[in-house]
């Protein structure tokens, strides 16, 4: 049987990313799209089987509700140029009905940077997950404006809805 192929609700998936200044948080927030198949079913995570999948977000649909800070966010990672974060999810371990733990990549601004995390699976069904990145395993140094540093460590919160 081959596994079933769920796509991400782009309408209503979220990805939000959450960074600490000197000053205040930066609340930065987009959707996505994708796919997930293999290791999950209507009941849960599947025990001993294999999630793959792909998620992409565009920096472009990215808003902080701060054009300032909007603007500065486009340039410094040029969005013409790199229009997408994309994550392959490519194992799957320790999975029960409502976890699983995942290892992938994320490919942005041309560097590919494996990581692991864990998804949680919500009714509708839905996945959710959060993770800790540094923007510095990615070339980027995070921006100093007069008194406000801004920290390299950024929090990814995801709500991705699945069809």
């Amino acid at each position: 049987m081959d596994p079933k192929r769920w796509a991400i609700e782009t309408s209503t998936s979220s990805v939000t990313f959450v960074a600490t200044s000197s000053i205040h948080p930066i609340r930065t927030r987009g959707g996505a799209s994708g796919w997930i198949e293999g290791g999950l079913d209507d009941s849960g995570f599947l025990p001993n089987s294999t999630l793959r999948g792909r998620l992409e977000v565009p920096l472009s649909g990215l808003s902080s509700g701060n054009p300032l800070v909007d603007n500065e966010m486009r340039r410094r990672v040029d969005t013409a140029s790199h229009p997408f974060i994309v994550c392959q999810i490519e194992t799957t371990e320790d999975s029960d009905e409502s976890t699983a733990t995942i290892t992938g990549t994320i490919s942005f601004l041309d560097v590919d940077v494996l990581v692991e995390g864990e998804l949680s699976l919500l009714p509708g069904p839905r996945l959710s997950g959060v993770g800790e990145f540094d923007v510095r395993w990615w070339g980027l140094e995070p921006p100093r404006l007069f008194m406000m540093r801004v920290d390299p460590i950024v929090t990814v919160e995801i709500d991705l809805p699945l069809i």
